[in-house]
């Protein structure tokens, strides 16, 4: 029996995943795609991808991604529990982000950086490796983002704790957006089209909180003077 559906909409083709799991979903996936008679009606379709309760990460976004591209199909948003949908469309469509760069640690006291006055979701647990969080608007987190966790939004990302897996602030292309974290060695840091390669290891452990803001364009990192 299948797991997986599929519903034609005014839209584009909205999939549902079920809840096997991933290496099944993926082979039902393929097989389903494959069907001769599926193949005609699904080629060129713009995918809505429904996860339910499922948590993605990025490879595994890749894969689908790669799966529908073989049929000539777009995957074009995800939205699962709770949670609006994110348009990768709109994703893809930003320009390349320049040539990864080091975090900078800056010398100048920075001011106070200021309240997200976009929708903001809290996060009160710690996001844990294989867990993502999309959002279009601010997140704020309470808790870690551990490595192997990835955390995304259109405006502004701040951890009140370790920030030490994926962010992304200002997706795709919002440059004014910063990420804050009491502890902030992320593995990757993007915000906007930019990205940064995580921070040395050799770098003090008793840093005070610090903020990571785009500036004369490349990414930097300044003590984290408010809240």
């Amino acid at each position: 029996m299948s797991t997986i559906t599929f519903k034609g909409t005014r839209d584009g083709l909205v999939v549902t995943l079920g809840e096997n799991s991933w290496t099944d979903t993926i082979s039902e996936l393929a097989t389903q795609l494959q069907r001769p008679n599926a193949q005609s009606f699904f080629r060129g379709a713009r995918v809505l991808l429904e996860t339910g309760s499922r948590a993605l990460d990025g490879l595994q976004l890749e894969e689908l991604s790669a799966l529908f591209a073989q049929y000539n199909m777009t995957l074009a948003a995800v939205a699962g529990e709770g949670s609006p949908p994110i348009l990768l469309d709109a994703m893809r469509q930003a320009p390349p982000p320049p040539e990864s760069i080091p975090l900078e640690l800056a010398h100048a006291t920075p001011p106070n950086p200021p309240l997200p006055t976009a929708p903001v979701l809290l996060v009160q647990r710690t996001v844990r490796s294989g867990q993502r969080v999309d959002f279009a608007g601010a997140v704020i987190v309470i808790g870690d983002v551990n490595p192997g966790a990835v955390v995304a939004a259109s405006e502004d990302v701040i951890v009140w704790g370790k920030l030490r897996g994926v962010v992304h602030a200002g997706a795709p292309s919002n440059d004014e957006a910063m990420v804050g974290a009491l502890i902030l060695a992320p593995t990757q840091l993007r915000i906007g089209r930019y990205i940064a390669r995580a921070a040395d290891d050799k770098r003090p452990r008793n840093l005070p909180a610090e903020v990571a803001r785009v500036r004369e364009g490349r990414i930097v990192v300044e003590p984290w003077s408010g809240a």
